[in-house]
C-alpha cells in the first residue's frame, strides 16, 4: 500500500559547514524561529503561573551543547545570527524539554512509536504535541559535505528530532519523565537525537553516542536500522536499555520500560493512557497491516494512539492531540510526513503518492 504523502512545510538546505547552515537556515526562517521562541515563553510562563525568564538556562544549555556537540553549537550560533536573536533564545528552545523538566507542573508528553523488524522494517511513530505549536513544525532535509543526508521532521530552530539519515539509520522519539529530571542542565535530548542522524552509520555507533551525554530531562530514543532496533530510555543517571520481543516488535509510549528506571517514573500513576496505548498499540501490530493503520487506534477516547482534542470540549491551554505521523523508510534512507493523526492517513491514488509541498 502506498501512502500520500502530506507534508505541509519542508526546507533543504545547501551543502555546507554547521555555521553557513545555520545561518542560511535562520535567515530563511527568522519569523518561524520567532514564532516558536514566543510560543515557548508563553508556555514555560503559563505552566509555571509566572514569568520563566530563559537567557539564563539558555546559556546554560549553549555551554552543554558546545562541550558535546561542537558542530551542532556552531549550527545554532548561525541560526541565532540568521535570525537575528539572542544565541541563548535558540539554545533555549532546544533544550525546551529540560526547562520544561524545572516546572512545577510540566505538560503531560503524549507520542506512541513502533518497530517492526523484517524486509522490509517499519518504523514511525504519532508526535503528539500543544495545539498552539501546530503551525510551528517542518521537515528539513540536511546535506552534509560528505554527502551524508539527513531529513528530520522537527520545529523551527531546533536542531532534529525524529528521523532518518542516508546511512539508514532513523530515530523516533517520545517524553519520559523521572523523578530526578530537572536537575543541573543536561545536554538536550533534541540535540542528543540530532546527533545521532549526523554521525551513527550502524546501531553500534547510535548506542556509542548514546552513552556518552548527561542529561537532566528524560526521553525514549529508538534507533533503528534495517532490520535491528534499540530503545535508549534517556535519564539522569542512565540510560536504560529495552530491545524488540522475540517477534521483532519494539513499541515504546511514555513510561519506562527498564524496570529499575521505571522506580523513578513519574508518569504512569496520573496518566495510565501510556500503558493502554502501548498495549493496544503491541496487538494491532499483530496484524501486519501497515504501521499507520495499527496507529490509527481511538479506543481510549481522547488519549489513545491517535489523539484529538474532543469537539466542542474547554480545555486546558497546552492541551495536545497528533500534530503529525511520520513512518521511517531506514531501509532506503527515506520518511513519509502526514499532517494529522494516523486515521488520516489514506491510499494514494493511482497517479501515486503525492510530493512534498514546499516553502
Amino acid at each position: 500500500m502506498t501512502l500520500e504523502v502530506v507534508v505541509v512545510r519542508s526546507f533543504t538546505s545547501r551543502a555546507a559547514g554547521p555555521y553557513e547552515r545555520g545561518l542560511e537556515f535562520g535567515t530563511a526562517h527568522a519569523r518561524d524561529i520567532a514564532r516558536t521562541v514566543t510560543g515557548y515563553r508563553m508556555m514555560f510562563d503559563g505552566l509555571a503561573e509566572a514569568p520563566v525568564p530563559i537567557a539564563e538556562p539558555g546559556a546554560r544549555a549553549f555551554t552543554a551543547i558546545e562541550k558535546w556537540a561542537p558542530d551542532l553549537a556552531r549550527e545554532i550560533e548561525g541560526m541565532a545570527a540568521g535570525a537575528g536573536l539572542p544565541v541563548e533564545d535558540l539554545a533555549a528552545i532546544n533544550a525546551r524539554t529540560e526547562i520544561l523538566a524545572t516546572l512545577p507542573a510540566p505538560p503531560r508528553g503524549e507520542c506512541s512509536a513502533a518497530v517492526v523488524l523484517g524486509e522490509p522494517t517499519r518504523a514511525g511513530q504519532t508526535w503528539d504535541w500543544a495545539e498552539a505549536m501546530a503551525g510551528n513544525w517542518f521537515v528539513w532535509t540536511i546535506p552534509h559535505p560528505s554527502g551524508h543526508v539527513v531529513r528530520t521532521m522537527t520545529e523551527y530552530g531546533i536542531v532534529g528530532k525524529i528521523g532518518v539519515s542516508s546511512a539508514n539509520v532513523g530515530v523516533l522519539f517520545t517524553f519520559l519523565s523521572h523523578a530526578r529530571d530537572g536537575e543541573a542542565m543536561g545536554v538536550p535530548v533534541h540535540v542528543v537525537a540530532r546527533r545521532v542522524l549526523d554521525e551513527a552509520r550502524d546501531l553500534s555507533s547510535a548506542t556509542g553516542l548514546l552513552v556518552s551525554p548527561e542529561v537532566s530531562a528524560s526521553t525514549s530514543i529508538t534507533v533503528v536500522t534495517p532490520g535491528s532496533a534499540i530503545t535508549a530510555e534517556l535519564h539522569p543517571g542512565g540510560p536504560s536499555w529495552v530491545l524488540p520481543d522475540d517477534d521483532g516488535v519494539l513499541v515504546h509510549t511514555n513510561h519506562f520500560l527498564d524496570p529499575v528506571a521505571a522506580a523513578g517514573d513519574q508518569v504512569p500513576r496520573e496518566y495510565p493512557d501510556t500503558l493502554l496505548r502501548h498495549q493496544t498499540l503491541r496487538r494491532r501490530l499483530r496484524s501486519g497491516g501497515p504501521l499507520t493503520e495499527a496507529m490509527a487506534d481511538h479506543s481510549s477516547g481522547s488519549k489513545s494512539i491517535c489523539c484529538h482534542v474532543p469537539a466542542g470540549a474547554v480545555l486546558p491551554e497546552w492541551e495536545q492531540r497528533t500534530l503529525a505521523t511520520i513512518e521511517l523508510h531506514v531501509d532506503r534512507g527515506d520518511l513519509t510526513v502526514h499532517a494529522g493523526g494516523p486515521c488520516g492517513v489514506r491510499p494514494a491514488g493511482p497517479a501515486g503518492p503525492a510530493g512534498p509541498a514546499g516553502e
